[in-house]
């Protein structure tokens, strides 16, 4: 059974790659799936059970047909829709509404800005801290030097500071300067600095999670802007991107080691595998032994929980439901399993359908020309739970609502050509 996903999502990935011709996005996410799901491999045949995030031990390994069907199915049809996107065929980029997008712009490099001030006189000194006692003090609830900071800011400044979640947009609006709009270097520079907010701000409490989801979709921007590419840049691109790697990979590095390299059960390279490749594993976990009378939609509906029933997916609220449930749920057991255990299996089946419709009705059809930029940040947005989902679901919390109300708000504006007057 543990074969299937594995074969599942590498079959898909070899036939989408041949019917493309190329490194697609489709190809790039179906490949995220066969490389973790061969990772969950490893973890049963060496032995890495029971420990590192995952829950399932030797003695009660179980991977039901249902559970695994579902898991491959699932995940497979919120990856087809991207598979109507054919990059050598797409001929231009449009701008419907540049306006809306330099005002996005704008306003993503204001919260950028305000991310460096708060975490500009703490960031070197915990980057020469204790990495593993950071970690652990931001487990226990308590707060940043950042954060501390941030409270002595007058309430709409704080407000505002929310939308620093959604700086990770800059990343599609950098590409498409440089590829198609071919704006000033300075204002790319600016959005390139902004794009990198919210690792920055990770970096506060020794995290790695923003620095794999930068990376994630980097790639991912890479992959469809390839082509349009200038040469000249890319040669820019591999001689400022090397630096960017070889720090982020460092960071990476040591935190895992200040965390983990005092475990004696297993190595920091064992636990990176562990890390990457549990996904499948906690997914059958999940529905082997989830009690699904406790439905808790808070993940699904954030800003409707945060905003009028005063609920957010936070530690006390993870505790209660852990309670709820008689298992450790905070790991990585996908998007589909936060899914799964959030609303009940067949929840998950109508969330599934429900992203599908939509993200359909995005791409409309195969083989297109031409996309708007705001069709484009649709698809990076939409495409970023897929893709960060080989962890669990990324849009749980009610800050990134607004991420997706600002894409959505692009989204309208070009569609129906408003024009500012």
């Amino acid at each position: 059974m543990i074969l299937i996903p594995f074969i599942f999502f590498t079959l898909l990935t070899g036939y989408w790659s041949y019917r493309h011709g190329t490194l697609d996005i489709c190809v790039y996410m179906s490949g995220l799936y066969a490389f973790t799901t061969l990772l969950a491999i490893f973890i049963v045949v060496f032995d890495m059970l029971g420990q590192g995030g995952v829950l399932f031990s030797d003695s009660d390994l179980k991977f039901g047909l249902l559970p695994t069907l579902l898991f491959c199915l699932c995940i497979g049809l919120c990856l087809a829709p991207f598979s109507l996107f054919y990059g050598r065929e797409v001929k231009t980029i449009t701008i419907r509404a540049p306006w809306a997008v330099d005002l996005l712009s704008l306003m993503l490099i204001a919260v950028s800005l305000l991310n460096l001030y708060l975490v500009a006189d703490s960031t070197l000194d915990i980057l020469q801290g204790d990495l593993a006692k950071i970690r652990s003090d931001a487990y226990a609830g308590i707060e940043s030097p950042a954060q501390l900071k941030s409270e002595t800011l007058p309430f709409i400044v704080r407000f505002f500071y929310y939308f620093n979640v959604s700086t990770v947009l800059c990343l599609p609006l950098v590409f498409y300067n440089i590829c198609f709009r071919h704006t000033s270097w300075w204002w790319n520079l600016l959005l390139f600095f902004a794009s990198l907010s919210m690792p920055i701000a990770g970096i506060q409490v020794a995290d790695r999670t923003e620095i794999v989801f930068y990376g994630e979709m980097l790639f991912f921007c890479v992959i469809l802007f390839y082509r349009y590419i200038p040469k000249r840049f890319k040669w820019s691109l591999a001689i400022v991107g090397l630096p960017l790697v070889v720090a982020a990979v460092a960071y990476v590095v040591a935190v895992t080691q200040a965390r983990f390299d005092d475990k004696k059960s297993s190595s920091s390279v064992e636990r990176t595998i562990q890390y990457a490749g549990q996904g499948y594993l906690n997914f059958c976990f999940f529905y082997e032994r989830g009690n699904f009378d406790y439905l808790s939609p808070e993940r699904e509906f954030p800003l409707y929980h945060h905003f009028f029933l005063h609920k957010d997916s936070n530690s006390e609220r993870r505790d209660e439901r852990m309670g709820e449930q008689g298992f450790f749920m905070s790991i990585f057991p996908t998007f589909i399993g936060d899914l799964l255990l959030d609303i009940s299996p067949l929840g998950m089946i109508v969330w599934v359908i429900f992203y599908f419709m939509v993200v359909m009705l995005v791409f409309r059809r195969s083989h297109r020309e031409e996309f708007d930029i705001s069709e484009i940040l649709f698809i990076y947005i939409l495409a970023a739970v897929p893709i960060f989902g080989i962890f669990y679901y990324r849009l749980f919390f009610f800050t990134y609502t607004f991420t997706l109300i600002l894409v959505l708000g692009t989204y309208v504006v070009s569609k129906f050509k408003f024009v500012l007057k």
